[in-house]
């Protein structure tokens, strides 16, 4: 069996080539749906969908951060409409895509300042 003895990095690469789907998953690992279910909830205490999702919108959140537009973020991770990728992210993260990148971007811009500003003391 090939599944659980995989690096994080393995894992997240697997959890790309899959699609973000369990069962595609499953299948690159040469297990059932069942049998990774059963192994992911004995290793990781959840079940393998869920570790995709959160893996998903870890992916959509860099993504977003390098500048990427919130539809093409969603269709190129999968999600069949923006709206569910827009909930899928706000259930994660307590903020839609655009308000992340706000923040983020103004967060940036405040560390900055301190920076100069401490520099410049």
């Amino acid at each position: 069996m090939r599944g659980i003895w995989l690096t994080v990095g393995e894992w997240k690469d697997l959890a790309a080539q899959a699609r973000y789907n369990a069962r595609n998953l499953a299948r690159l690992c040469r297990l059932s749906a069942r049998q990774l279910q059963r192994q992911f909830r004995v290793h990781f205490g959840r079940s393998p969908q869920d570790w995709l999702d959160e893996q998903r919108i870890a992916a959509a959140a860099q993504l977003l951060l390098s500048g990427e537009p919130v539809k093409k973020v969603a269709f190129d991770l999968g999600f069949k409409q923006p709206s569910h990728f827009c909930r899928q992210f706000k259930s994660r993260h307590k903020m839609t895509p655009s308000e992340f990148v706000l923040f983020h971007m103004q967060s940036m811009n405040t560390r900055r300042s301190q920076i100069i500003n401490v520099a410049n003391g």
